[in-house]
């Protein structure tokens, strides 16, 4: 499961303003998590280009064994100070090693050029638990997705983004 507790109070009350405001019951988030690791200005900035639609994907390593989440199933992504900002629904998920990771894929994180993405990430999962055994043979989790919701600034200001039909809630 994810480090942060779905049913965290600022959670269950962004997933009930999200259930609102998409007009469904939306289940329990599968993940909680932030784009930056540890850097509060770097999961801002990446949070950003996910609601703008510029991010599409995302890496994750180590791969969590047995997966919690799958496709269709529904994320929250916290901002810099760890508040509950964006959900995301995940639309597909491919394990494989890292140097397998195509251009493509790694353009979708919106992390800069192919070999920008490559030395980003190599950095971020060496200076993780285990990080030395980060390599071009470790197997990675390259998931793509959709901003279905976001609240940016003021709570108050809550605006649904990207909802082009009713499969994105589960009644």
């Amino acid at each position: 499961m994810s480090a942060i507790d779905p049913s965290r109070p600022d959670i269950v009350a962004f997933m009930a303003g999200a259930s609102s405001a998409l007009g469904c019951t939306l289940p329990p988030p599968k993940d909680v998590f932030n784009f930056g690791g540890p850097s509060p200005a770097l999961a801002d900035e990446r949070l950003l280009l996910a609601v703008q639609g510029k991010k599409t994907a995302t890496t994750s390593w180590p791969v969590p064994d047995p997966l919690y989440w799958g496709v269709g199933d529904m994320s929250v992504i916290l901002d810099g100070k760890g508040a509950p900002t964006a959900l995301m629904r995940t639309t597909s998920l491919v394990q494989c090693r890292f140097r397998d990771v195509d251009e493509e894929f790694a353009l979708a994180e919106a992390e800069g050029d192919y070999e920008a993405y490559r030395t980003g990430h190599v950095t971020f999962y060496r200076l993780q638990e285990n990080g030395e055994a980060f390599g071009d043979e470790s197997v990675v989790l390259c998931e793509r997705f959709e901003v279905i919701y976001s609240v940016l600034g003021e709570q108050q200001d809550v605006r649904p983004v990207g909802i082009a039909d009713s499969d994105q809630c589960h009644e």
